[in-house]
Formats: structure tokens, C-alpha cells, sequence
């Protein structure tokens, strides 16, 4: 069970990041949101954010599966992507990213923030998205340098022996 939600947890988390928009759109900001509305969400997305950590950790027969036959050509419609996915290799970026997310949830209250709260909150799902495409293409994403190593071999002629 637990390989097969890890597989599919990047599909279903959406399913409580669109409940946290649709709950952060339609609160009433004089009234106090249920616990159950808040922690049940919350509770499903961090079983699911630890199967998928856990999916990511081994090879996934599915995955290797699903990858397309001309997997480079795919690769080159996904840049935006690929460039969101290694925009978080900075700690910096990261960090003020999480203060962003952060500091917008001290607003959810707020009539006229709510929009930009719940731009915020989508956009953590666009970041999974990029995530799950940069790791099922990853081989072919021109950011990663082959895996970290961008080797350049020479190319050394072989000796051509004329026959006597």
C-alpha cells in the first residue's frame, strides 16, 4: 500500500492544498474555522509528503514505466519547470519562500488578502508539480549537468594501421 500512495501522493496532496484554498476563499473572518476543517487536511497531507519522500528514495517500476520514449523531447517543454525546481537549491530563495508561505497564513483573516493568500497557497502546488516533473525527467533536465558531473571527455582519434 505504501508504494502504491507514494507513487500517486503528488496527484492526491493536491486534493488538500485545493481544500486549504477553498477553505482560506470562503471562511467567514468573523468566525473561527473548525479544528476538524484545518487539522484533517493537514494530518493528509503529512502522510502523504512522508509516502512520497519515501517513493523517491527507491526505483519505482511505475515511474520508469510511465517515462515517454522520446523523454528528451518532453524534457524541453518542461523548462519553466525544470528552472522552478532548481530555484530552491538556494537556501536563501527556499527560506524567504517558506517566510512568504508563512507570513501569508497570518492573513487568511483578512477580506482583502485572501486572494494573495490563496495565490500563495497555489503555488504550492505548482511547486509539487515541478518537483514530480524534475524528478521523473531528471536525466534529461539541462540544469543538472548530467547528475551533477559535466564531464567532457576528448575525443581521441584511434590509430588507423595501414596494412603492408
Amino acid at each position: 500500500m505504501g508504494k502504491f500512495v507514494g507513487h500517486y501522493a503528488p496527484w492526491l496532496l493536491a486534493f488538500p492544498i485545493g481544500a486549504l484554498i477553498v477553505v482560506t476563499l470562503t471562511a467567514d473572518p468573523s468566525s473561527s474555522v473548525p479544528w476538524p476543517v484545518v487539522v484533517v487536511p493537514l494530518v493528509v497531507a503529512g502522510f502523504l509528503g512522508l509516502s512520497l519522500l519515501a517513493h523517491t528514495r527507491r526505483l519505482c517500476e511505475r515511474c520508469v514505466a510511465a517515462l515517454p520514449l522520446d523523454a528528451a523531447k518532453v524534457a524541453d517543454r518542461y523548462g519553466r519547470r525544470f528552472r522552478t525546481a532548481h530555484l530552491f537549491e538556494s537556501r536563501l530563495f527556499a527560506l524567504g519562500y517558506l517566510a512568504v508561505v508563512a507570513g501569508a497564513s497570518f492573513f487568511y483573516d483578512n477580506p482583502v488578502a485572501k486572494y494573495p493568500v490563496a495565490a500563495v497557497e497555489a503555488s504550492l502546488a505548482y511547486l509539487l508539480f515541478a518537483y514530480v516533473t524534475h524528478q521523473r525527467l531528471q536525466p534529461w533536465c539541462p540544469h543538472c549537468k548530467h547528475g551533477g558531473e559535466e564531464q567532457i571527455t576528448p575525443v581521441t582519434p584511434t590509430p588507423v594501421t595501414v596494412g603492408a
